[in-house]
């Protein structure tokens, strides 16, 4: 089994990506919140890399083990591992671009709206992601091991 202190770390960098996406610009901020967002970030993107790259496979191994029939599950869960870190990939170049972008709009951050707008969407949806495929994750984890198999002989 996996570490709580791990999941919660996990589950705090998440929050915080998400707070700072949901803080609203203040006009000749964009730069500042754009700062923002790309630390927390740094934190979550640092936390989905462990978490698929450490954690998930050990859990997906256990699962596995403890219940064959669970291979399936399993490999749906991995399939969307890299589904997760294929978003990652791309909400980090968006992010750069707009950090690397906003000093030159402070004066006219309408023009960068429709960047930053994108930006909030995709990073809201994959922390949504994320939580939604850790509850998943979870879920079946304990489900390989407590599943009710029927009466044995």
């Amino acid at each position: 089994m996996y570490s709580t202190k791990v999941l919660d770390e996990y589950r705090a960098a998440l929050d915080k990506l998400e707070t700072s996406l949901n803080t609203p610009m203040v006009a000749g901020e964009l730069a500042d919140w754009a700062s923002v967002v790309s630390n927390a970030w740094a934190n979550v993107t640092e936390q989905i890399v462990r978490q698929i790259q450490e954690v998930h496979p050990r859990q997906f191994e256990e699962m596995a083990d403890a219940d064959p029939e669970m291979l399936s599950r399993v490999d749906k869960l991995k399939a969307e591992d890299g589904e997760i870190d294929k978003d990652r990939d791309s909400f980090q170049r968006h992010l750069a671009r707009v950090v690397e972008h906003a000093p030159s709009f402070e004066r006219d951050e309408e023009k960068i709206k429709g960047y930053t707008t994108s930006l909030m969407d995709t990073g809201l949806a994959l922390v949504q992601r994320a939580r939604k495929q850790e509850v998943a994750l979870q879920t079946w984890f304990v489900e390989a091991f407590n599943r009710d198999r029927g009466v044995a002989d």
